[in-house]
């Protein structure tokens, strides 16, 4: 099969954004070490920041997963990724990106055969108002075209209405995720004024 062909398969790709430390590794982790998520795909994982959380593929439930990391935004190409693709033979892609690099970069380099089939945010709810105080385009770029927000560590005593604001005037279609703890989650339902 030659490269023409091979870009005519689609490849699915999930995409993990938000700030160091906010918990893509450890969702990455746990995804890649479920049995439903893994029926046999040859799986590449792009990871573009180095965290405190490491993966460990030794506990993943496949072994056909292959890590390539990107030290540099300017690495991101469409010959790079297309590249890396091909070396490995990827049927999907995972992403763990970096919350200072701009989407638009990846976006705009990705292979014309892949397609974003899930791009997810997490955020630390102690840190977001500070990051979109100082940093807001970089926020809003993480929220514009994101599916689903998950807001790590967040407390009974914060304001959800304040989360809510920030990401609905970004992106009105974002389901919202409040995580109070492992085991403790609470899907957003304010409802936005009628425009």
């Amino acid at each position: 099969m030659d490269k023409t062909e091979t870009r005519r398969t689609e490849i699915p790709v999930y995409l993990f954004t938000g700030f160091l430390d906010s918990g893509k590794t450890t969702f990455i982790q746990e995804t890649m070490e479920d049995d439903a998520f893994n029926s046999g795909e040859k799986t590449l994982i792009l990871l573009c920041e180095d965290g405190e959380e490491e993966l460990h593929p030794a506990k993943f439930a496949a072994s056909n997963i292959n890590i390539v990391k990107v030290e540099e935004e300017a690495e991101l190409t469409t010959d790079f990724l297309g590249g890396i693709e091909d070396e490995f033979g990827a049927e999907r892609v995972v992403v763990e990106y970096n919350g200072m690099w701009m989407l638009d970069t990846f976006y705009s380099k990705m292979p014309e055969n892949w397609v974003v089939y899930q791009e997810m945010s997490f955020a630390d709810a102690g840190l977001f108002l500070t990051y979109n105080n100082n940093m807001r385009n970089l926020v809003f770029d993480k929220l514009k075209s994101v599916e689903t927000i998950v807001f790590k560590h967040f407390k009974e005593e914060m304001d959800k209405m304040e989360y809510h604001k920030i990401v609905r005037a970004a992106n009105r279609r974002c389901d919202i995720i409040y995580e109070y703890g492992k085991n403790s989650i609470e899907i957003d339902n304010i409802e936005d004024p009628l425009p």
